[in-house]
């Protein structure tokens, strides 16, 4: 990976996620697009509640998304991958990009890294980075047990984004995570996505650049027939990337975690904020999220060594 000390570097994006969601795959495309315009970075990407195949996948659409030669570990973080006991089943929606030929660098687990270290270090080599929660929040919490890193957390992270498509929590991991967060934490609840749907037009128009596509190839599988899919990660991914464009209102509460796991945001006095989707600006949201999702990956620049002093 890149160092963050080599010139001025995008913002880093940590992603945890299931990748059981159409939407999450979007994301995925949605950040490589950020990327293209250099207004953030894959930092890393970390997966949980899911088999090996949703690490292959998030591999798959790294290569897809970043032509040319495949980089190593030292430039690109491996994904992450809760791996400590039986591994559950995959999301059936990535069977078919699996199937395909694509390119891939992960094909069996000690490919992959573990989830606690590659989430620190998705931070660590980035000099600011924002964290996208759309997991269970077990790998995450167990960061903060690491030693430095609810400092590092503090000085590198602009603000942690907590997304609830309603799946069921951690619950103890939740709630110590929202209670020893060293920096902002914002909440993206069921309604924001619901309020977003990505709309399945732009599947077949946006994304005609290639005959194939991974994240295509998700969406396709995930239902049959034209749908469209609430945008729950990208509506969190796009405020953790322009918190300052206005694309979201916010409000100021807490949010709670419920014992079976379920997370609500109450509103009034609290330190953390949700958000808020103005109808008015509905449209121009889908817009961004339709045409950076579905940009054409940047071809890579060359790179040159500097002149020797």
């Amino acid at each position: 990976m890149q160092s963050p000390f080599e010139g001025k570097q995008p913002l880093g994006v940590v992603y945890n996620t299931t990748m059981s969601r159409p939407d999450a795959a979007l994301t995925l495309a949605l950040l490589y697009g950020f990327a293209g315009k250099r207004e953030a970075r894959m930092g890393a990407v970390c997966v949980n509640g899911s088999g090996l195949g949703a690490a292959v996948f998030c591999d798959v659409v790294h290569r897809f998304y970043t032509p040319g030669p495949p980089r190593n570990a030292n430039q690109v973080l491996p994904p992450g991958l809760a791996a400590s006991g039986t591994l559950p089943p995959d999301p059936p929606m990535l069977k078919a990009a699996l199937e395909r030929d694509y390119p891939r660098s992960v094909t069996k687990v000690s490919d992959t890294s573990l989830p606690e270290a590659v989430l620190r270090n998705g931070v660590i080599f980035n000099a600011q980075a924002v964290i996208v929660l759309s997991a269970p929040a077990t790998y995450l919490a167990k960061t903060l047990e690491l030693q430095g890193v609810n400092e590092l957390f503090k000085q590198r992270v602009k603000m942690l984004v907590v997304v609830d498509a309603g799946e069921r929590q951690d619950v103890p991991a939740m709630r110590r995570l929202l209670a020893d967060w060293p920096t902002p934490v914002v909440f993206c609840g069921r309604e924001v996505g619901e309020a977003l749907p990505f709309p399945a037009s732009a599947i077949g128009k946006e994304f005609a650049w290639s005959p194939k596509n991974p994240v295509v190839d998700a969406w396709q599988a995930f239902r049959s027939g034209p749908y469209d899919a609430p945008a729950w990660d990208m509506a969190a991914l796009l405020h953790a990337v322009h918190p300052d464009l206005g694309y979201f209102g916010t409000d100021a509460g807490t949010i709670q975690v419920s014992d079976d796991g379920t997370m609500k945001f109450v509103a009034g006095e609290g330190a953390h904020l949700a958000l808020r989707v103005d109808p008015a600006k509905k449209e121009k949201i889908l817009q961004v999220l339709v045409e950076t999702a579905g940009a054409k990956p940047a071809q890579p620049q060359p790179r040159v060594r500097p002149p020797a002093k």
